[in-house]
C-alpha cells in the first residue's frame, strides 16, 4: 500500500514537473509566436494613411498646359545671374537686390499690374505681395521662400556660380535649389493663373525675404510686423521652402518620397571658452587653454548626443512610406514600435541619417593664439546643435556639461532657437492633405510622409501666426544632390523646375477648392492702396 501511495506521489510529482516546464517553455514561445504573427501582419496590411477629405479625393486639378517651359527656364536662369549674397548680417550685396525687385516686375508683368494684388516693400529689400480673393471671410495664407543666397567660391564650379548656364537640360547656379528655385517656381504659377484670367476665391500672401541664410531678422522678421501692420494677426497656414523629394535617399523606398517638414529642429550656438595665462612659449604651463579646451571640444564631438527617435514625426515618416519598401524592409518600417532602437542604431552610424534622430554637434569655430612663441590668454570655440523636437536646449547644454566634465571650460549661450512645434499632419489634417494631393497630382510614383526638417529657415519669425507651419521645396533630391545644397554645381534640371511651377499652380487652386472648410477669418479688414512700397 505504501508503495502505491509512494508511486502516486512520484507520479504527480513528475507530472507537475513536466507542466512547470512546459508552462516555463510553451508561454515564452506561445507569445513570440504571436508577437511575430503581429508583426508580420501589420507589415502585410500596412498601407499609407490615406485622405479622409473628399474634395480633395475627387480632386482633378489641371496643372500648367502651356508649352513655355523654355522661356520659365531662362527667367530663372536670369534670377541666378543676380548676385544677392548674404556673407554676414553686415555683409550683403544689398543694391542686388534692387536688381532682383526690377527683373521680378518686368519678369511678371501680370502680377505686378493686377487690381487685385498688392506689393509691399518690406525694410528696403523684402516683398510682400496680397492677393486679394474674390471671397473674403476666411483666414489667408502665406507662401514664403527667399531671395538671398550663400557665397559661391567659383573655383569648383563647371560653371560659373552666378552665371545662370543652361546645359545638357539643366540650369546652373546659386540658388536653383535654393531657394530662387522657390521664389521663381511661385511667381510663375501665379502669373500663369492671372493669365487664365482667373482670381483666386481666397486671399493669400507671398513673402520673400532678403536675408534667410542670416536668420531672416531683417527680412521675415520685418515681413511678420507688416502683416500685423495690414491687420492680419493670424494666419491659416504657413508654406516654406524645407524638405524635398528623395530619390533614393531613405533606405529601401522604392518611390520617390515626398517629405513635408511639419517640424523644425531648434539652433543653438554656444560659445566655450578657456582662460589661462599669456606667457612666453619656450616655459609652457601644464595645461593651456589650447590644450583644455581642444579636449573640451573633442569630447563633445566623440560623445553624441542621446538618441531621440520615436519622440518626433521620425517614426512616422517610416510609417507612411512602408507600404512602399520591399517586404523585409517593411517589417521593420511598419513596426517601429518593436524595431525603433534596432533602427535608430543603424541610422546614427550614417552622418545625414543622424541628424533625423538625434541633436547634431558640428563645431565650427575655434580661435586662439597672437604669435607663433606666445602661449594664448583664451582659446574659444562654436559649437553648433540643431536640437530635435524631443530635446530641450537646456538638456543639449546640460549634455555638453557632462562631456566635457572640466570646470575650466565656461559655457556660454550665444544665440538659441528652441525647436518648432509640430504642425498637424495625418488623413484628416487639412493643409496637409491640401499639399499631399497637390503633390500626387503633380508627380508619378510618389508616397508622401511627414518629417522633421533638420536644417533651418526663417519660418521663425512666423510661428505666433499660426500652428500650421509646413517646409516643402517641391524638387527631386538625389544623394548626390544633397551636397549641392550650399555646395559647389547647384543646379535643377528643366523638367523638375517645370514640376515645381506645376506643384505650386495646383496648391494654388487646390487652397481655393477647400475654400468651404477653411477657417473663418475674424480680423478687421484694413484696405491699402494698390503696389504700395513701404519701409
Amino acid at each position: 500500500m505504501s508503495d502505491g501511495i509512494k508511486m502516486n506521489g512520484r507520479t504527480r510529482s513528475k507530472r507537475f514537473w513536466i507542466i512547470l516546464v512546459s508552462v516555463i517553455i510553451g508561454v515564452p514561445v506561445f507569445v513570440i509566436l504571436v508577437l511575430l504573427m503581429v508583426i508580420l501582419i501589420k507589415a502585410a496590411v500596412i498601407s499609407t494613411p490615406q485622405c479622409n477629405i473628399g474634395i480633395l479625393n475627387n480632386a482633378n486639378t489641371a496643372g500648367v498646359a502651356d508649352d513655355n517651359i523654355l522661356a520659365r527656364a531662362e527667367r530663372l536662369a536670369g534670377a541666378l545671374r543676380i548676385e544677392t549674397v548674404s556673407y554676414d548680417a553686415n555683409n550683403q550685396n544689398k543694391s542686388e537686390f534692387v536688381v532682383l525687385r526690377n527683373y521680378l516686375e518686368t519678369s511678371f508683368p501680370l502680377i505686378h499690374a493686377s487690381d487685385f494684388v498688392e506689393r509691399h516693400i518690406v525694410n528696403d529689400y523684402s516683398l510682400l505681395y496680397k492677393v486679394s480673393g474674390s471671397e473674403p471671410g476666411k483666414l489667408p495664407y502665406l507662401l514664403t521662400s527667399h531671395m538671398d543666397v550663400v557665397p559661391a567660391p567659383p573655383a569648383n564650379w563647371k560653371y560659373p556660380p552666378f552665371g545662370g548656364n543652361i546645359v545638357d537640360g539643366e540650369i546652373w547656379g546659386r540658388g536653383a535649389i535654393d531657394d530662387k528655385g522657390g521664389v521663381m517656381a511661385i511667381m510663375e504659377a501665379l502669373e500663369y493663373w492671372l493669365s487664365q484670367g482667373a482670381r483666386p476665391k481666397r486671399t493669400f500672401y507671398i513673402g520673400f525675404g532678403h536675408d534667410e541664410e542670416i536668420g531672416g531678422h531683417r527680412g521675415a522678421f520685418h515681413i511678420a510686423i507688416k502683416l500685423k501692420s495690414l491687420g492680419v494677426n493670424k494666419l491659416d497656414f504657413v508654406m516654406d521652402e524645407g524638405l524635398f523629394i528623395t530619390d533614393k535617399i531613405l533606405p529601401g523606398v522604392s518611390k520617390r518620397a515626398a517629405l513635408i517638414g511639419v517640424s523644425e529642429k531648434g539652433y543653438l550656438d554656444l560659445k566655450l571658452e578657456v582662460t589661462g595665462k599669456l606667457q612666453h612659449a619656450s616655459y609652457p604651463p601644464n595645461e593651456s587653454p589650447i590644450g583644455i579646451l581642444g579636449r573640451a571640444v573633442g569630447k563633445i564631438e566623440q560623445r553624441k548626443q542621446p538618441v531621440y527617435f520615436g519622440t518626433g514625426p521620425e517614426a512616422d515618416t517610416f510609417h507612411y512610406v512602408a507600404s512602399s519598401t520591399d517586404y523585409g524592409i517593411r517589417i521593420f518600417y511598419a513596426n517601429m514600435w518593436i524595431f525603433g532602437s534596432l533602427m535608430a542604431s543603424f541610422m546614427v552610424k550614417d552622418p545625414l541619417q543622424s541628424t533625423v534622430v538625434r541633436t547634431s554637434t558640428g563645431l565650427t569655430m575655434f580661435n586662439s593664439g597672437i604669435k607663433d612663441n606666445i602661449i594664448p590668454e583664451v582659446a574659444t570655440a562654436l559649437v553648433n546643435h540643431r536640437v530635435h523636437p524631443g530635446q530641450t536646449i537646456e538638456q543639449v547644454i546640460q549634455e555638453d556639461r557632462i562631456s566635457i566634465s572640466d570646470g575650466k571650460v565656461k559655457i556660454s549661450v550665444e544665440s538659441r532657437i528652441d525647436p518648432h512645434p509640430v504642425s498637424p499632419f495625418g488623413p484628416d489634417a487639412l493643409v496637409f492633405q491640401t499639399i499631399s494631393t497637390s503633390v500626387y497630382q503633380t508627380y508619378d510614383n510618389i508616397v508622401v510622409a511627414p518629417c522633421v526638417f533638420i536644417a533651418a529657415t526663417d519660418t521663425v519669425h512666423y510661428l505666433e501666426f499660426s500652428n500650421k507651419v509646413y517646409r516643402f521645396f517641391p524638387t527631386k533630391v538625389t544623394p548626390d544632390d544633397v551636397s549641392r545644397y550650399h555646395g559647389d554645381n547647384e543646379r535643377i534640371a528643366i523638367e523638375d523646375y517645370k514640376l515645381m511651377v506645376d506643384f505650386y499652380f495646383r496648391f494654388m487652386q487646390n487652397s481655393d477648392l477647400v475654400f468651404d472648410l477653411a477657417p473663418d477669418d475674424e480680423q478687421p479688414v484694413l484696405t491699402r492702396s494698390q503696389n504700395e512700397d513701404e519701409l
